[in-house]
């Protein structure tokens, strides 16, 4: 099953935060972080307006992340603040299960503290204890350089580049680098 044990961790600001399993409960913290964090950050993809996910369709899809075997879906939590997310899907074919591809957010006033530092061993630690999974892939925003340093430092690789795959308004486009570690 897609869970892990709740851990502590301090973070740069010397302030406590918990990573955990993000339960069907924390359907509608996790819908009111979604949008917020839409809202404020600059390099995600999906537009605060393409938020539309109702707080039921969040807690049968958090189910399902905590039914399959090859997916996970976590928290940092701080003072019962959703502050950070991140989830991880593997392949659904015979020939794909064995590798997938997170994506994590997380809270502007947080960043650079050490949450997706945090987010992120704990994805690469549950992978690890399962076998299957044997590859870990992410797309990254090319001038998102705070983040592929955190990814390079857990020894992910550039796997390639997908050239002007996101489109922000008439005139400007981001490539996307695609990275990768092998965990096994």
């Amino acid at each position: 099953m897609g869970t892990i044990q709740p851990r502590r961790v301090v973070i740069a600001s010397g302030q406590p935060i918990v990573i955990r399993t993000a339960w069907p409960e924390d359907a509608e913290r996790v819908v009111a972080f979604v949008k917020a964090v839409a809202a404020e950050a600059s390099y995600l993809l999906t537009t605060a307006s393409e938020v539309t996910i109702t707080s039921e369709q969040q807690k049968q899809w958090l189910q399902q992340m905590m039914d399959d075997p090859g997916k996970l879906a976590i928290v940092a939590e701080q003072e019962g603040d959703i502050i950070g997310f991140l989830d991880f899907h593997n392949g659904n074919k015979q020939r794909t299960k064995h590798q997938g591809a997170f994506g994590m957010s997380v809270k502007n006033s947080f960043r650079g503290q050490g949450v997706g530092k945090a987010l992120l061993a704990t994805l690469l630690e549950w992978a690890t204890e399962h076998p299957f999974i044997e590859k870990v892939c992410l797309e990254v925003v090319a001038d998102n350089t705070n983040a592929i340093r955190l990814y390079q430092k857990f020894g992910f690789v550039e796997e390639g580049v997908k050239k002007n795959a996101a489109k922000i308004d008439d005139k400007t486009y981001w490539d996307l680098l695609l990275m990768a570690r092998f965990v096994n």
